[in-house]
């Protein structure tokens, strides 16, 4: 049941998963959805380029986030 004791689990696996994946994405796709596409200027002191990703922050953040799926996943299947 969804609403029971077990719902701090599925939220924990949720939040893992959404943590490796979004991580995941931005090391596959930097420029995301990033790019510039409208005619109206940046603000003044803004960057020309957006940021890259940086890698080693990343695959930390995907270890972490496997790693809290894992035990999410362990702690539903183990009851």
């Amino acid at each position: 049941m969804l609403g029971g004791p077990e719902i701090i689990t599925f939220l924990l696996l949720a939040l893992g998963g959404a943590l490796a994946v979004g991580n995941i994405a931005a090391l596959i796709n930097p420029e995301g959805p990033r790019k510039r596409q409208s005619a109206i200027p940046p603000p003044p002191g803004a960057p020309d380029e957006p940021a890259a990703p940086k890698v080693g922050r990343s695959v930390v953040m995907i270890v972490v986030g496997l790693v809290i799926v894992v035990w999410a996943i362990a702690s539903l299947i183990g009851g």
